[in-house]
């Protein structure tokens, strides 16, 4: 579905290589409280791939951002981190607006752009 008829590699941990591109992949099942909300963390190892890959429940809704994106979400300063870990940072996916929330105050960004998107 990414890349046509590239088959992904195996890479390391949570990590395939699709062509010259290294995907970090994150699957999150769906909550029965909060259907269209998901919970993602970025990590060191998330950030040495080219690519983020948060899927949603299923095949049916995934997002394929940039890594330039993820980084930025990282970097900023209000990002909530994690209580027992300093060096991850949690985000919200709310799948039905297609937004990611992850900083005080309830940042948010548009997902919309890398909704089902392939490499390039």
């Amino acid at each position: 579905m990414l890349a046509k008829d590239t088959a992904p590699v195996p890479a390391g941990r949570a990590k395939v290589r699709i062509g010259r591109s290294l995907l970090h992949i994150r699957y999150c099942s769906p909550n029965p409280n909060a259907l269209a909300r998901y919970k993602f963390n970025i990590n060191p190892n998330t950030l040495s791939a080219d690519y983020e890959l948060w899927i949603c429940g299923s095949a049916a809704v995934y997002y394929l951002m940039p890594m330039s994106f993820i980084q930025s979400i990282y970097d900023n300063p209000g990002t909530y981190v994690d209580r027992a870990h300093p060096e991850i940072r949690v985000v919200s996916v709310d799948a039905d607006a297609h937004s990611v929330t992850y900083a005080c105050g309830g940042v948010s960004s548009s997902l919309r752009k890398y909704l089902s998107a392939t490499l390039p």
